[in-house]
């Protein structure tokens, strides 16, 4: 079964988004479907607020991870900015780096030993390599 858009977010929203729902991908299409309804600072704190409300709701509080989220995002925004891609399956295309490699994405603006400090998982921390550009 396929959840439209709407049931996606409803879903995930209430915490009762099946888990086979919200793999990398399913966490993409949070981040698209936000960006495409909000603003970024709202987009940030609603991904943020929501993963982390969902990791809870399941009892994996500790896979929750601040600034992966956040940068996540604020490259995701950067992106769609830059490409203007027509849909999700578009922007997936077009940023296939995302999707295969995400970590070697971070670890182009992060060293491990910043993005896997304490503080990078409770909180935002700047890059150390390149700053994220922040576009708003």
């Amino acid at each position: 079964m396929t959840l439209t858009d709407s049931q996606f977010i409803e879903q995930f929203e209430n915490t009762s988004l099946n888990p086979a729902y919200f793999n990398h991908r399913g966490h993409l299409r949070l981040v698209w479907l936000y960006l495409n309804q909000y603003d970024l600072t709202q987009a940030i704190e609603k991904t943020a607020d929501g993963i982390n409300a969902y990791a809870n709701s399941l009892g994996a509080s500790d896979k929750y991870h601040h600034t992966v989220t956040e940068a996540v995002v604020k490259i995701a925004n950067e992106r769609i900015i830059e490409q203007q891609p027509t849909d999700f399956d578009c922007f997936l295309t077009e940023n296939h780096d995302i999707v295969t490699d995400l970590i070697g994405v971070l670890n182009s603006y992060y060293s491990p030993e910043r993005l896997q400090s304490k503080e990078a998982r409770t909180t935002f921390v700047e890059p150390d390599i390149r700053p994220l550009a922040g576009i708003t």
